[in-house]
């Protein structure tokens, strides 16, 4: 027995901290293993999978891939698949453009808006890491046009809000099934906060592998229809913390995910190669 985090998130995106300050950070909270779930890239999965090795802590590739349906964002967590799938490198390549592109297109609404923040003050804060809406909101509290981060999203860049700018079209059907011909599976991430049941039964038939039963967002209520829902369908059950480094929310560990459930993603990723 022993327990896991399936979602964390590193400089190589929106995190800040390094892939190896992640499994650190694991380590020391006295978990058994992990997963790094940067947005849209691997970039820092060698660094990461190299020192959980030194460590002695189990490690399953992972990302947080970007999906999309009509007037909705949809985060899909994905295991197991091989990094170096042709498949994978060209979506993960297009995604970093279609990144770019999204916050050159935000800079142009804030300074319109009257904000003087510039594409060179968002990609300090993002470094060598794909861009985000968070280094955006970053770049505005350092300016000084907002007093924090959820207020850079509350008033310029959440959805329907004057500088939000939507990602390209990618339906959840798509990522998945390139997941999966790139030997790994699916979990729907944080599904209690952002859809509707109806969506969760469509997507259970056939398009995820899984759902993440356990996130901070997740209560009580929506971990056991959740669990329900598993059990139903036979799907893959994860869970994590969305740690995004020292100043962010719920910690490493928080969420008490038994290692059983990241062995039962690792065996459905070799059944499905």
């Amino acid at each position: 027995m022993g327990y896991v985090d399936l979602h964390l998130h590193s400089t190589a995106s929106d995190g800040i901290v390094s892939p190896s300050q992640v499994a650190q950070e694991v380590a020391a909270r006295g978990l058994r293993g992990f997963s790094l779930t940067d947005h849209d890239t691997v970039d820092g999965v060698e660094e990461a999978a190299a020192e959980a090795d030194r460590l002695g802590l189990e490690f399953l590739v992972g990302a947080e891939l970007s999906a999309n349906a009509p007037d909705q964002s949809i985060h899909i967590l994905a295991y197991g698949f091989d990094p170096e799938n042709p498949g994978m490198r060209a979506f993960f390549r297009d995604f970093r453009a279609d990144r770019l592109r999204r916050v050159d297109e935000m800079v142009t609404r804030l300074q319109a808006l009257g904000s003087g923040v510039t594409l060179d003050d968002i990609m300090d804060e993002c470094g060598d890491g794909v861009p985000t809406r968070a280094h955006v909101g970053r770049a505005l509290v350092n300016g000084g046009w907002v007093r924090e981060e959820n207020e850079a999203f509350n008033r310029y860049i959440a959805r329907g809000k004057p500088a939000f700018v939507e990602k390209k079209p990618t339906p959840p059907e798509q990522v998945c099934d390139l997941v999966r011909r790139a030997g790994g599976v699916t979990l729907l991430a944080h599904p209690g906060r952002d859809y509707t049941q109806a969506q969760l039964a469509r997507w259970m038939e056939g398009t995820l592998d899984g759902v993440e039963v356990l996130h901070p967002r997740n209560d009580r209520g929506v971990r056991r229809s959740l669990e329900e829902l598993a059990e139903a369908h036979d799907l893959l059950r994860g869970g994590g913390s969305d740690w995004h480094g020292t100043t962010s929310g719920a910690p490493p560990g928080s969420q008490r995910v038994p290692i059983e459930w990241m062995q039962a993603i690792e065996a459905r990723c070799t059944a499905v190669r």
